[in-house]
């Protein structure tokens, strides 16, 4: 049987993280993604939240580390080791939550326009020097790290494809794994069905998500292009056991009303419905 999560980033700012969890267990997700920068910055307590999630039936199965002006592949090295800083700090308290992994942006959106041909190696060296420092850290905790397909949006954006990706990922323990992000494939042109089965068995997370193949829409599988048949069909090629994480965004309904419908997608795919 699958298991599906949901991610608590498309509530956003304004609502307390007891009623962000209480939304999710209402759409029947017992499991869910926090977003480092939204569900975490506050003054709550680690056994405050358990205690919220307890409440609600809802575990935390992965978090997502800050993203916004962070870049792990920065070339400058004072800028990098203050990136992985950032990083890091979502790891003790997912830790804390009993989180399964952390899910990281090899490179920084920030950087978009500035990517020249010239430093790919470069930049993909500087990546591996901040997972070194990641995974230490990940080991002493007992948490994994996911690393994430990026759009590379026509630039020379390095690790976007997952061949590029699995062949940095490959040179660590199973602590360091792949989160196969299904929109930003199918807008790099590439078959997230293909790219599922190139990330193998270190693929440990996942971000479901449609598209139009043309922009990051985040949309509820079945409303763009991408074949959903192919993609749920590769996961049982590969024995994927983890959970099936929906991110999703909230434009033109409310947070609660698009996870209900991400929760009937999950269900009608369960029960063997798919278009």
């Amino acid at each position: 049987m699958p298991a599906f999560s949901l991610a608590a980033a498309m509530w956003g700012d304004g609502r307390s993280f007891d009623e962000i969890v209480a939304e999710v267990a209402a759409a029947g997700f017992d499991q869910c993604e926090l977003f480092a920068s939204a569900n975490l910055d506050d003054d709550l307590s680690a056994a405050d939240r358990r205690r919220a999630l307890n409440r609600h039936g809802v575990r935390v199965r992965t978090v997502h580390a800050e993203i916004g002006r962070v870049d792990l592949a920065a070339l400058d090295e004072d800028a990098r080791r203050a990136h992985v800083a950032a990083v890091a700090a979502c790891l003790e308290p997912m830790a804390e939550l009993g989180g399964f992994a952390a899910i990281v942006h090899p490179t920084g959106s920030s950087s978009l326009g500035e990517f020249v041909e010239a430093d790919l190696q470069r930049r993909t060296a500087a990546f591996r020097r901040s997972l070194d420092a990641l995974c230490a850290q990940a080991d002493r905790l007992g948490v994994r790290i996911a690393c994430e397909n990026l759009q590379h949006k026509h630039e020379p954006r390095p690790l976007c494809r997952m061949e590029e990706l699995r062949a940095v990922v490959d040179h660590y323990p199973p602590t360091v794994g792949i989160c196969l992000d299904t929109g930003h494939a199918h807008n790099n042109g590439l078959d997230p069905a293909d790219e599922a089965r190139i990330a193998g068995e270190r693929l440990i997370a996942l971000h479901f998500q449609d598209t139009d193949a043309l922009e990051d829409r985040h949309w509820i599988p079945g409303q763009g292009t991408i074949d959903w048949r192919r993609v749920l069909a590769a996961l049982v090629e590969i024995d994927f056991r983890g959970a099936r994480t929906f991110e999703l965004a909230a434009r033109g309904a409310t947070p609660a009303q698009v996870a209900a419908q991400a929760r009937r997608v999950a269900n009608a795919w369960t029960a063997g419905q798919i278009p």
